[in-house]
């Protein structure tokens, strides 16, 4: 490390000190205490990947149902107690009745990350977007969705990130090479740049007309160099 950066050490401890003595200060989200809970236990990773994998992604009702009564065998300890039997009460009554209990689960789950993760519809968003910026947070807008796999998939996003480009509450949305192409041959990286760009171009363009600063972003390493070219 060199003496420049060095020097900024002292800096960056006060100013998170700083940050530290605020925040204990702030009553915490009940949904950012669950959060943190299911990070500190051991099986709390793996029961929140199960559940959203097969309780909140499936389209079938039927089948979420079967994946909720499955998950809710071994409930890990950071939810709390009502909340534990609450997810075995939906995997005995969800076979039964899985058009009640499947939507009851999922509202669990947007209640445990409703701190991270806005409704991005017209009806919603606008009003989201203001109550987190009132006391002036800047905000960077990212679509959430399923890996895309496909063209039209990746047109589906592209059309998301430009209508978000529209709306003047928006001033800065970051996207994904790999939600632009979808799944891209190795032996045709520049062939996959060109398209990549040619997508993208509108993006920028339409960005640039309305001042919004457009992030490439990426998530996985093997993206880099696609993001980077």
């Amino acid at each position: 490390m060199d003496d420049e950066l060095l020097d900024l050490v002292p800096d960056v401890e006060a100013l998170v000190r700083r940050w530290l003595e605020e925040a204990a200060d702030v009553p915490p989200d009940r949904g950012a205490s669950l959060l943190a809970g299911l990070l500190r236990d051991p099986a709390g990773l793996r029961f929140a990947v199960g559940f959203i994998d097969r309780v909140v992604r499936p389209e079938d009702p039927a089948a979420a149902a079967r994946a909720l009564a499955t998950l809710s065998r071994d409930v890990p300890g950071f939810l709390p107690a009502p909340l534990r039997w609450s997810v075995r009460a939906g995997g005995l009554a969800g076979p039964v009745a899985p058009g009640v209990v499947v939507p009851a689960a999922r509202r669990v789950l947007r209640e445990l990350v409703g701190h991270l993760v806005v409704d991005a519809s017209d009806a919603h968003l606008g009003a989201a977007l203001a109550h987190l910026r009132r006391d002036g947070v800047a905000l960077n807008l990212n679509l959430l969705g399923e890996a895309v796999l496909g063209r039209r998939e990746a047109d589906r996003r592209l059309e998301g990130t430009a209508r978000l480009l529209e709306r003047p509450d928006v001033d800065h949305v970051s996207i994904k090479v790999s939600s632009v192409s979808g799944p891209h041959a190795p032996w045709a990286f520049d062939a996959t740049v060109d398209e990549v760009v040619a997508h993208l171009l509108p993006l920028y363009r339409r960005a640039a007309a309305t001042g919004t600063v457009v992030t490439l972003d990426m998530e996985e390493y093997r993206d880099l160099d696609l993001t980077i070219a």
